[in-house]
């Protein structure tokens, strides 16, 4: 917990590559704020138990990219339908979402 942001700078300084979800995360301003970043695996793990489970914060039932690197073809993803965790294939999809620290 609290890697998101860091991990999220290294990966947009490590890739130029647009539209992948650190980047979207990253560029992102909203309501004023331009602080955004791509949560880290254990980030994502408590929106899950805080937020999800307790049917807060509009989730999908789908998997979300986290911004913690399992090797190099390969990001945690974390299961919003069923709260586990595993790795995809960063070529894949999954969903993003962008957060702050406050």
């Amino acid at each position: 917990v609290g890697t998101g942001a860091s991990n999220t700078a290294a990966i947009v300084a490590g890739c130029s590559e647009s539209g992948i979800a650190a980047r979207i995360c990253n560029d992102l301003v909203l309501n004023g704020y331009n602080d955004w970043f791509l949560p880290s695996i254990d980030e994502l793990k408590l929106m899950y138990q805080n937020l999800r489970v307790a049917g807060i914060g509009g989730f999908a039932l789908a998997d979300y990219w986290s911004s913690s690197e399992r090797s190099s073809n390969y990001a945690w993803d974390q299961y919003f339908w069923n709260g586990s965790q595993g790795e995809g294939s960063k070529n894949g999809a999954s969903y993003v979402r962008a957060v702050r620290a406050f």
